[in-house]
């Protein structure tokens, strides 16, 4: 097994994905399979000011693992230090010179198996140290879906998909400047809730009422942006 253990880098990017269908049925109940049982790691490593040794070095590291076809990268991951069987994610990697003999490129592993077990379930959305549940700018939306057909005279005949008069709402949660405690515990609640696919209770901080909710994402984008600093985005959707 070949090893590739980086520093905190800057822009390094954590992506982590969930196979879980979601279907609104007649009854306005979302229908939720977790196929795989599992969250899928994948990272982004972007470096910026390679030297030319340093870019031929990654080149060969690059092809002695052929591409995507060897599966033994071992990945230590420098957000919590946990090791990640991997494999390229992409069959090619390319090297940009902006300036005289400095280098960027961003290498992109995915994790295979054995895949870690699940996190515990987090019944309620954490709420943040600062004692918020979401950054600035925060977002709501409340959606309808009516089916409108125009007729020949003009006029219109409306008919609601769904019979829900206050509408089904949705809240962006997260932010773009979460401390590592705040990352932590929203991570967590996306791995142990299987993205979508458990339910949590969630107070919605405009007038304090609570609802029943889930992810609406089937993948969490979770970017280091520098120290302590880290972003994360994603929504919230009410469920009847």
């Amino acid at each position: 097994m070949t090893a590739l253990s980086v520093w905190p880098v800057f822009g390094f990017r954590r992506r982590l994905r969930v196979d879980v269908t979601q279907k609104r049925r007649m009854d306005l109940k979302v229908e939720r399979i977790f196929k795989n049982r599992h969250v899928q790691h994948a990272f982004e490593i972007p470096w910026q000011t390679l030297t030319p040794e340093q870019r031929l070095a990654l080149d060969d590291y690059f092809a002695s693992n052929r591409g995507r076809m060897l599966g033994d990268i071992d990945f230590i991951d420098p957000w919590d230090g946990i090791h990640y069987t991997c494999r390229m994610e992409l069959d090619e990697q390319s090297f940009d010179e902006p300036v005289n003999k400095r280098w960027s490129t961003t290498f992109r592993l995915i994790e295979v198996a054995a895949f870690k077990a699940l996190k515990p379930a987090v019944p309620a959305f954490p709420t943040f140290t600062s004692g918020a549940v979401v950054q600035l700018p925060y977002r709501m939306n409340r959606f309808y879906r009516t089916v409108v057909e125009r007729q020949q005279d003009d006029s219109e005949k409306r008919f609601e998909d769904f019979a829900v008069s206050l509408g089904i709402q949705r809240w962006a949660v997260g932010g773009d400047v979460l401390d590592d405690m705040n990352a932590a515990v929203l991570l967590n609640a996306f791995e142990g809730n299987g993205g979508p696919y458990r339910s949590m209770s969630f107070t919605e901080p405009e007038r304090g009422l609570v609802y029943n909710a889930h992810f609406l994402e089937t993948e969490c984008v979770h970017t280091m942006v520098g120290p302590c600093e880290n972003s994360i985005r994603l929504t919230l959707e009410q469920l009847l």
